[in-house]
């Protein structure tokens, strides 16, 4: 009798929204389901390092100073807590008339200080990554040989072009130096760092080989501040100008698109929120107006025997029906549309398109969503057991 009366829109007086109703429903379950897909695969993103770039604990930054390879080596060996380190140029490149920020890593030790959604790390002169912005911006494709101009910064030289084959798409976390425009997600370039190291003696680095900063991993339980100063002590003792050696904390590295969207993490949950708030008025709704204006036919099921508490029972099914049919349709559409919505988000932000999906969340929706209609249903059904079918046979 209940599941009968979820699905019957009735007639005339008795008539109720049962399809406006349903329709809303599912659209409020699909919506919830989207916002938490979304949401958790936002707070994943802005939660996690190496999914926006950052694959070490620490940086060395020289900004326009530079250091050898033989004083990283030196760095290394003085601090046996450090597991691995990679040395890195800043630069700049112009490819089809585009200014592109770029960096240059060697993986001296260790690897995987890249986030690759595509391809692999270059490895030689002639090869380069790129973001998947920058990679739309020229119109060029993972394979592509492409012409690249290095840009002479410091010295404000002519540039040296070169032939690049683009071997990956990388996610870049922020990398600048004074007032130059940062890398970040999906912009930027990664090159070896022999293509943009630059000689200096006066910035500390007579060569062959000059790195602009060093990226740091360490063991587990490492004291990361007693490091810190013990590396700003070897670097100076081997030359590096006192101020220069700069050890950056990792969020200093989070790009500005990432810090835009940490301010922001938690507005689809909250969002998911309003959605259930207005899922559950829907079907508060529906109840209402169904035990109001089938007041006859609970009127003829109590005088066919039905007790309060069976009336009840009627009503609860009732709910229980409505929000099974809800969850059924609603909760694979909602999973599809926010999986969806992600990629969208994502490959215009050029960071990696799988979607994380709550599981456990998601399933809990649906005991949730049943104790939810259940408890909605006592009004109703209280009211519909409370009925005097004499009084209402008799009105009718």
């Amino acid at each position: 009798a209940g599941v009968a009366m979820a699905f019957e829109p009735g007639h005339g007086r008795t008539a109720v929204p049962v399809r406006s109703a349903l329709a809303g429903s599912v659209i409020a379950v699909a919506a919830l389901a989207a916002a938490v897909v979304f949401g958790a695969s936002l707070i994943g993103l802005v939660s996690t390092p190496h999914d926006y770039g950052q694959n070490w604990v620490q940086e060395v930054d020289f900004n326009f100073g530079s250091a050898t390879s033989a004083q990283a080596g030196q760095m290394a060996q003085a601090i046996p807590s450090i597991s691995g380190y990679a040395g890195g140029d800043y630069g700049q490149l112009t490819m089809d008339g585009v200014i592109v920020p770029a960096i240059g890593i060697d993986q001296v030790r260790g690897s995987g200080y890249l986030t690759l959604l595509a391809g692999r790390a270059p490895t030689a002169p002639d090869e380069i990554a790129l973001g998947e912005e920058t990679l739309r911006a020229i119109g060029a494709r993972l394979g592509q040989t492409v012409q690249v101009t290095v840009n002479q910064v410091s010295t404000g030289g002519p540039g040296i072009t070169h032939s690049m084959r683009v071997v990956g798409v990388a996610v870049l976390p922020a990398f600048s130096r004074g007032s130059f425009s940062p890398t970040g997600l999906g912009t930027g370039a990664v090159v070896s760092a022999s293509v943009l190291s630059e000689t200096d003696p006066s910035a500390g680095c007579a060569g062959p080989l000059c790195y602009n900063f060093f990226l740091l991993r360490y063991r587990p339980g490492a004291d990361l501040a007693a490091a810190a100063a013990k590396i700003t002590g070897v670097l100076t003792a081997s030359g590096c100008p006192v101020g220069s050696c700069i050890i950056a904390p990792v969020a200093d590295q989070r790009p500005g698109d990432i810090k835009n969207y940490a301010s922001i993490r938690d507005t689809p949950l909250a969002l998911a929120v309003v959605l259930a708030v207005l899922a559950v008025g829907t079907l508060a709704h529906v109840l209402l107006t169904g035990v109001r204006r089938r007041r006859r036919d609970l009127a003829l099921l109590k005088t066919l025997g039905f007790t309060r508490r069976q009336v009840l029972g009627t009503v609860a099914w009732e709910a229980s029906a409505f929000a099974v049919v809800a969850l059924l349709v609603g909760l694979p559409l909602g999973v599809i549309a926010g999986r969806w919505a992600w990629a969208v988000f994502a490959s215009a932000a050029g960071v990696s398109t799988a979607a994380t999906v709550p599981l456990a969340t998601v399933l809990l929706a649906i005991p949730a969503t049943l104790l939810a209609a259940n408890l909605i249903a006592a009004a109703p059904g209280w009211e519909a057991a409370r009925l005097r079918p004499a009084l209402v046979l008799r009105t009718e």
